[in-house]
């Protein structure tokens, strides 16, 4: 098989040129050549096209080999040239060869002419692998292969650049006429860094506050794409000239050049809120939603190195996320301080599972028409030993976070049904109530999950029917195809399942015909103020009737006066839970309260 070959012939002698051309075409090529014989035309040839091979007289009038192989590398090509001559001294062939030729040869003995191509266009194809292996390598240390953003390397880099023009135009204020900016500071500079005035600057540090969990529940492969889309959207959001970086598995930093007031910054993280808002479309599923959390550090913090400028922008994000999802924090210097207590509290969580440390509290669940008790809802609690009561708001999203929602899950199921074997073994009423656990999207995702329920409910010798849990609807809508397999085995097993703060996710009314569910929990948002926002009592009506339409019970929270169970009860809602009946209360307080049930329970029917 005839193979193709570009050759450019530096040769003053048409002669000496045909006699090549036919020695390649013996040798198997067919050729596309050209011959030139003085720079200008060598010039115009290499701006033609791309050549294979260059092979070179020695020395022509108007061109010589040092010239040309010159020009090459004024282009950066790396193109096998091969000298070859009549006669040419071996102190020349040295030099030729230090200057970048490739070999040499005598006019009348070519019959080496077809394995040197041969040979040398081989080692051309294996230097440009290796170049690209090198290019990508080059990329990989500074670009993101997922998204194709800056890294963190390279988003370093340009902050490092911001800060010395920042120094430099501080010395020029101070010492005009004997300051010029250094030109190599705007090499490799982001997209209109070389272009911008020396003012201040902001770096937005933006985390996915929803990334664990779907990685967790819907795997590795969605959430690449979350991120991804993620980037897109960021883009398209804040447009060319404004630099994003990945810089974490769902955690991206973005340079503000020429920011001079808060405001400015904080308008640009109110439009990445908004632009997250709309659902990400990603592949098998039909959406998927997660706000962001942003921190935010202004230059005139003056901090000297980079490094610093994004732990406080960090910094600043970790705080927004303790305001709940989708905020914005301002960074400030006692953020610090507050950072050091946030990893020494997911230390301390962790010593706190290990060491059974954690404690469940139990809330009643109440029928609104008799008054009689349902159920509790088991609610973990910590309390600290150096920092008292921790909120369960301050440590499930860190549970969640790092994973450690999987081995608190096991222990607050364990618990449940170790306290609820002791319950039913002194109290004969016990033998009919469910308690009620919340569920994450992480354990969901959890192999070991249906097994550990069996074991347990094996173990303390329980019922199925004794075990109700709560999932939130954003949950199972981005988990249903896992989701109903699972309430599917739940049901075998006549364990109950309730949507909890149902209303206040990104609700698809279709799921709740196919799912396999049993109660609907309507959040407390919608049941406070009923009594002087009609608005209010309307939603609970509409929650209600849906309930009841497909066979499901309804259970209220935050029920907390009289006026509240009473229009819940008229609006036939089944159960409530809130202060008006108790507050979550340790087993202890349980048992007292199990020992007086049936003059709690008419207390609790008289309560509206």
């Amino acid at each position: 098989m005839r193979k193709s070959l570009r050759v450019l012939i530096l040769e003053d002698s048409p002669d000496d040129a045909e006699l090549l051309t036919i020695a390649l075409q013996q040798g198997g090529y067919d050729l596309i050549y050209e011959r030139v014989d003085n720079a200008i035309a060598m010039t115009k040839a290499l701006k033609m096209q791309p050549w294979d091979i260059v092979l070179a007289d020695y020395s022509m009038p108007h061109l010589n080999v040092f010239s040309a192989l010159r020009l090459l590398r004024e282009r950066e090509l790396d193109v096998p040239f091969i000298i070859i001559s009549g006669k040419v001294s071996e102190e020349i062939v040295v030099a030729a060869m230090k200057a970048g030729a490739h070999d040499c040869m005598l006019k009348d003995k070519l019959t080496r002419l077809i394995p040197v191509i041969d040979r040398e266009l081989k080692e051309a194809e294996l230097r440009a692998e290796r170049r690209q292996a090198i290019a990508k390598l080059e990329y990989l240390t500074l670009y993101d292969n997922l998204t194709g953003l800056p890294n963190t390397n390279l988003f370093l880099e340009h902050l490092t650049q911001l800060i010395k023009q920042r120094q430099t135009a501080a010395i020029c204020n101070v010492i005009p006429l004997h300051c010029s900016p250094d030109k190599s500071d705007y090499l490799d500079s982001p997209p209109g860094l070389e272009n911008q005035p020396t003012g201040g600057f902001a770096i937005l540090y933006l985390d996915l506050d929803r990334y664990q969990i779907i990685k967790y529940s819907l795997g590795h492969v969605l959430a690449d794409q979350l991120v991804a889309a993620t980037a897109r959207r960021l883009k398209n959001c804040l447009g060319n000239d404004i630099e994003i970086a990945r810089i974490g598995a769902d955690e991206f930093a973005i340079l503000l050049p020429n920011i001079q007031e808060v405001s400015e910054a904080i308008a640009v993280a109110d439009r990445i809120h908004q632009a997250m808002e709309a659902p990400f479309h990603l592949s098998d599923r039909p959406m998927v939603f997660s706000s962001a959390s942003i921190g935010i550090v202004m230059s005139h913090i003056g901090y000297q190195t980079p490094e610093k400028f994004l732990t406080a922008a960090d910094t600043a994000m970790h705080h927004a996320k303790l305001q709940g999802q989708g905020k914005t924090a301002l960074f400030e210097p006692q953020m610090q301080s507050s950072a050091i207590e946030s990893l020494q509290l997911q230390v301390d969580l962790q010593n706190a599972i290990q060491l059974e440390n954690l404690h469940l509290n139990y809330q009643p669940i109440v029928c609104l028409k008799t008054g009689e008790l349902k159920g509790f809802e088991a609610l973990v609690r910590w309390k600290h030993p150096r920092l008292g009561m921790i909120p369960p708001n301050k440590f499930i999203h860190i549970a969640e976070e790092t994973g450690l929602i999987i081995p608190l899950g096991k222990w607050v199921l364990a618990e449940v049904c170790r306290q609820l074997n002791l319950w039913q073994k002194k109290f004969p009423i016990a033998e009919s109530m469910t308690i009620s656990v919340n569920l994450s999207a992480i354990q969901l995702a959890d192999p070991d999950w249906l097994l550990q329920i069996d074991d347990f409910l094996a173990g303390y010798a329980l019922k199925g029917a004794n075990l109700k849990l709560e999932i939130t609807e954003s949950v199972l809508m981005e988990n249903a195809g896992r989701a109903t397999a699972i309430l599917e085995q739940l049901k075998a097993k006549q364990i109950q399942v309730s949507i909890d703060d149902f209303g206040t996710g990104y609700s698809s009314l279709s799921y709740l015909h196919y799912l396999p569910i049993d109660t609907l929990k309507i959040d407390r948002s919608f049941v406070s103020n009923m009594e002087v926002q009609p608005k209010n009592a309307t939603l609970v009506k509409s929650i209600v009737t849906l309930a009841h339409s497909l066979g499901l019970d309804v259970i209220a929270e935050g029920v907390e006066t009289p006026k509240q169970m009473a229009i819940l009860r008229s609006l036939g809602c089944e159960y409530g839970q809130g202060y008006l009946f108790s507050r979550p209360m340790d087993p202890e307080a349980i048992d007292f309260l199990l020992n007086n049930l049936p003059d709690q329970s008419q207390q609790w029917q008289k309560s509206s």
